[in-house]
This record gives C-alpha cells, sequence and structure tokens, in this order.
C-alpha cells in the first residue's frame, strides 16, 4: 500500500466519530484558494513527493540510496469556533505517522497558520527508508 494510502486510511479511523471529515481528493486550488479553505473542517492530503539520496557507491550497480517521502496534510477550521475536539483530532493527525512501516524515520510536525478568520492545521509528514 502506498504511503499516501496508508496515511488516509488511518487518518479516516482516527477521525471517525469527530468533527473533521477526511477527503480523498488532492489539496488543489479553486481559483486563488486552496480547497482546504473553502471546505472547512475536512482533512487534505497531498501526493507523495521523494527526494532520492546517494549514500554509499559501491563497486557494482548495487549502489545504497535514502528515500526521503515527504506529504502535508491540511485541515482548516473558523478559528472563533473551532471544534471542541481539535486536541484529539491534532493528535490523531500527528500519531498517523506510526501507521506507515518499513521506514527507518517516520516523522510529523505540526503548525498553524491564521488568516482572517481562519486557522490552519498543517501536518508535514516525514519517511525515510535505505534501499
Amino acid at each position: 500500500m502506498a504511503i499516501r494510502d496508508t496515511i488516509l486510511a488511518n487518518v479516516t479511523t482516527a477521525l471517525a466519530g469527530s468533527n473533521v471529515s477526511v477527503s480523498s481528493e488532492l489539496p488543489w486550488n479553486s481559483g486563488d484558494v486552496p480547497l482546504y479553505q473553502k471546505n472547512m473542517k475536512k482533512f487534505y492530503l497531498s501526493e507523495t513527493s521523494q527526494e532520492i539520496t546517494p549514500l554509499q557507491a559501491t563497486l557494482g550497480s548495487d549502489d545504497v540510496y535514502q528515500t526521503e517521502s515527504i506529504l502535508f496534510g491540511y485541515i482548516t477550521v473558523d478559528a472563533k469556533n473551532q471544534p471542541g475536539d481539535i486536541s484529539t483530532i491534532v493528535s490523531g493527525v500527528l500519531n498517523s505517522k506510526n501507521s506507515v512501516v518499513n521506514q527507518f524515520r517516520r516523522e510529523c510536525i505540526g503548525s498553524t497558520e491564521i488568516e482572517d478568520d481562519r486557522i490552519t492545521y498543517i501536518f508535514e509528514y516525514r519517511f525515510a527508508k535505505v534501499n
């Protein structure tokens, strides 16, 4: 299963019964407004981008590489009237990093941005493996 699919499945389970739903759509822009700002109280997850770094060159063709996969998740809510369970929601999204296996590094860093009367929670997932 792809990393994005695994995280979406885990976040869907973690947010079941909460005030935030999960979208399988990508967080694209509608006009000049990001979709996650238009459709508040909905979790969106980006495509996976990868960075491949050579770690060890060998004499044969079996060089060792580190593959880092990066995804971004977004939830926008009303800044003045946030869901009562927002801390549980944020915790569930942050902990969904643990559902991805076969990675030596699993990280999720959360940050927020406030614009007008909306607060956007941004989650940066980073996974790394050696191959």
